[in-house]
This record gives C-alpha cells, structure tokens and sequence, in this order.
C-alpha cells in the first residue's frame, strides 16, 4: 500500500479520534465487506491500552458502526450502538491479552443470522489508516486499499483457480480453509463464478476497497525523501504542488481532474469545520470549556491580543476546529483529528489576510500532503499512542509550515525547510490526554502547533535553512518515536495525565 496524499489532508471524519474513531470505522466497514451476511451480534476485543480512553474517542461506536455498514464520515456513527440494537445486533466490549497485539488493535468476532461465526483482527496504525492482519484466525495482510475475494472452503483451493498474476495468503482458519486474493481492480466475474462452482466451497465475499481515492497501482514510483522532490520539481521546472499531483495520478490511475477536485471538496470540508468551529461546541466529556475558540476571536476582534498580527486568529480557528472535533462534528483530519485544527487555521486565515484563491489553497494542500506522503514513507507514525504527540501536532504543523510557505515561494528547498525546522521544535511531544477523551490538552497543544507553523515558514523565507538536513530530520522523529516511553503515548498515567487533578477527573468519568 501506497499512501495516498488524501490520507494526510484526510480522512474526512466523524471525531474525535482518527486511530481510534476513524481508523476503527474502517476496521468495521473492512469487516463488514468480508462478513457479507445479516448479523445478531458483533462482539469487540480491544487492546489493553485502550482500556481508559475507547469510551471518550468512541472507539465501541466506531468499530460497530463500520461493522454494522456507517462510514466514517456518516453523522449515524455518533449512535451506532443503538443503532445495532434496533437492528437486533447484540454488542459487548472486552480487552486483548497484554502485549500480544500491536496498539490500537482491534478484534472483531461476528455472529451471523445464518449461523456462521466469522472473526476480523485489525489494526488502526494512524490518521485513519489500517491494515487487516487476520481473518478467522489466518494470518494476512489485507490493506483497505484494493479489491479482495475473501474464500471459506473445505481444503485449500485447487493451483489452477489460482491466477498467477494475483496476490494470493490462505491457511486453516477456525471454520475451515480461508484464502483471500488481492487484485487492483474489480475480479472477473467469470472467475468468481468458477470460485463458487468449485466443489467444497462455502462461502465467497468480494470485498471492494474501504479508502475512497483509489487502489494503489503496483506501478506507483515512490517518494521517500524530500530531497527526492525537491530534485524532481527542478530538474522538471513543476512545483511541489504538482509532484504531489503527479504522485497521486500514478499511485490511484485518477485523472488530474478528479484529484484536484477531491482536494477541493477537502479543502470545502475544511472551511465548513472552521465555521462550524466559530460558535460555542459541547464536547463529550466537557472538559475543556468549548468556549476557548470564540474567547480568543472575541480578544482578536477588540484588537487586544498581545502578539497581534495574523496568528491569533489563526490560532482562534484551530481551537475551534478542535472543539468542533471534540463534539463529535464532521472535520478533515491533517493527518489526524488530535491535530486537525493546526491546518484549517493556518491555511484559512492566510487565505483571508493575502486574498489568496482556493486554487491557491490546494495547491498548498498538496505540497502539506506530499510533506506527510515523505514522512509516512519514512516509517513516522501519526499515531499519538504510537509516537507521542509529536507524530500529531508536531507532524501537522510541519506540514502546514510547507504549505504555509508554498504560498510565498516557488523554491522547494525552502518549502522542505520550512518543515524541517517546525518539526524539530516539537520532537519529542508527549501524549497525554486526561481521563482518555481528545480535550486536554490536545485543544491547547492545535495553538501551539499554529504558531510554530507560521514563525518557521517565516525563518525558511528568509533563507534560514535547519542544519540537519530535512529528511535527517523526519529520520529523528521516527528515532524519538520509539525511544519514547509508553507512559507517553496516549497511556494516560504519564505527563499531565498523572497529576493528581487528571486522576480525579478520570476516577469521575469511570462513574
């Protein structure tokens, strides 16, 4: 799988969780899609980790919601539980065994109203993406990126139904042999006919792809350094804005035309979140006020802030959007909704204050979401419980300091260096929310993301280069990732979420 630049400015998503709302979403609908039957129960097996924050990100509703066949965009998924329940499914939650799983793994056990019982395990690894690694106990690899043919038969499969051409895993599942075939388009009908005819076959699903922007095509020409690009866009006289367009024609075989159009239904989902953003927000659990963004505008409308200028009210809309998220409303994760108001505010106030187009805009758009195509190549992971808050707010401010700068200069190298030298100031970021939900102080933390995004596009347009070299740099950050401890990742029992003031609230909310 090659991750598309629609996974960085995207998912487009019900929050307040990317990995453990959105990404578990799409677990369920991958699950939904190989089940292909009509339920009675859908029965949950969380990761341990997930124990004191799955109720405040919603990660039950989520997984049930895509089981039960909700996007992870579709409002529905705010009551899917109940939902499932006027539908006759039965629902329960328990966790995995410790450290037998990667984090933020998810178990998803089915039981059919034709008596079959079918198992999903899936892992959300960040900003919405996943991967399916089992299905009834079979150890695969299913990305939710391309077609499949899921198989339940008697014995293994007989070689010559097995086309040469097609990626092919099977084993001995809990109800029998289970074979899965990957394909980058839509299977022949003829073979699926063949499939169905083949004696001791049980059961066959074809299962589309869950992520909307195409199957990753074997052809795709990677980029995995930003000195890659930079040397491509001079070497060709484009700008990174359109490498990233180039990139995304040869990863998903879409049309120039249909990719700059989804970025600009993004970028219309982004504003929508900033508007919507701009009132008072109820958060789930009410413990940030939902009042901070209209607070601040307030001070930035009477000309009273102290730094004055264009970033207060940048940082005013990056509050809301982040408290619009954490009321469950619909926003544009960049690359994850715990960091989804750092590009909305950057980018929408820019626009505002130098009268720049929306096609403007999307080009920026483009040149942020090749900045995270780089980084995920890299092996950085967006994921809070994974890497720490750096991967989230220090990956998203990066990312809207390269689009910032895009904006003002056509040179690559200052463009990468403006990211570089965003991402350095926030290595080693810590996780911590208290008592679970995505509040505190993830809200606060958007802030800071957005005035670091606007101070280091403002040093790389003045030819201030960082002494490491950018992809040294997203190098680092995977290295900080790891070392960091796990009571740093979205554990909540390290940093701010072992004070005395987080564990009370935490001992309230398990009420």
């Amino acid at each position: 799988m090659s991750i598309s630049v629609f996974e960085i400015i995207g998912p487009v998503m019900i929050g307040p969780s990317s990995s453990h709302t959105a990404g578990m979403a799409r677990i369920g609908m991958m699950a939904n899609r190989i089940v292909d039957e009509n339920m009675t129960a859908v029965h949950l097996s969380l990761s341990p980790m997930l124990k004191n924050t799955y109720r405040g990100h919603r990660t039950d509703a989520a997984l049930i919601g895509g089981t039960i066949g909700l996007r992870e965009n579709s409002p529905d998924i705010r009551n899917a539980i109940d939902i499932a329940y006027s539908r006759g499914i039965a629902t329960d939650v328990d966790f995995l065994s410790a450290d037998a799983y990667p984090q933020n793994t998810a178990l998803i056990r089915v039981d059919c109203l034709s008596g079959r019982k079918v198992s999903v395990l899936g892992t959300s690894v960040g900003g919405g993406s996943i991967i399916i690694s089992s299905v009834d106990g079979v150890k695969m690899g299913i990305a939710p990126d391309a077609f499949h043919l899921i198989i339940w038969s008697n014995a293994a499969l007989p070689d010559a139904l097995l086309p040469p051409e097609v990626k092919v895993q099977s084993g001995a599942g809990e109800g029998g042999w289970v074979t899965c075939m990957t394909f980058p388009r839509m299977p022949e009908e003829a073979l699926t006919a063949r499939i169905r005819e083949t004696p001791g076959v049980q059961k066959i699903s074809v299962v589309p792809p869950v992520l909307e922007y195409g199957v990753s095509l074997p052809t795709v020409r990677e980029l995995l350094s930003c000195e890659e690009a930079c040397t491509l866009a001079e070497s060709r006289r484009i700008s990174l804005s359109e490498v990233a367009v180039q990139y995304e024609m040869s990863r998903s075989g879409f049309s120039r035309e249909n990719i700059r159009s989804r970025m600009a239904d993004h970028l219309r989902q982004i504003k929508a979140s900033v508007q919507a953003g701009s009132g008072e927000n109820h958060l789930l659990y009410g413990l940030a006020s939902g009042r901070d963004s209209k607070m601040l505008m307030q001070k930035v409308r009477d000309g009273a802030t102290i730094s004055g200028g264009i970033i207060p009210l940048a940082v005013a809309r990056a509050l809301g959007v982040m408290e619009y998220n954490g009321s469950m409303g619909c926003i544009v994760a960049a690359p994850t909704a715990g960091s989804s108001g750092i590009v909305p505010g950057c980018m929408t106030t820019v626009q505002d204050a130098y009268r720049l187009s929306d096609d403007q805009l999307v080009d920026a758009l483009f040149v942020s979401g090749l900045m995270g195509v780089i980084m995920a190549g890299r092996e950085v992971s967006f994921s809070g419980s994974v890497g720490g808050c750096q991967g989230e707010v220090g990956v998203s401010s990066a990312i809207s300091a390269a689009g910032l700068a895009s904006l003002f200069t056509g040179e690559p190298r200052k463009i990468v260096h403006a990211m570089a030298i965003c991402l350095k100031n926030l290595l080693g970021l810590v996780c911590d929310p208290i008592a679970g939900p995505i509040e505190i102080p993830c809200i606060k933390r958007n802030a800071v993301g957005v005035g670091n995004a606007f101070i280091s596009a403002d040093m790389a347009l003045a030819g201030i280069e960082s002494f490491i070299p950018p992809d040294e740099v997203i190098d680092a950050l995977v290295d900080v990732e790891r070392r960091l401890p796990q009571e740093l990742k979205c554990a909540t029992v390290g940093g701010l979420a072992s004070t005395c003031t987080a564990k009370r609230v935490r001992k309230e909310l398990s009420k």
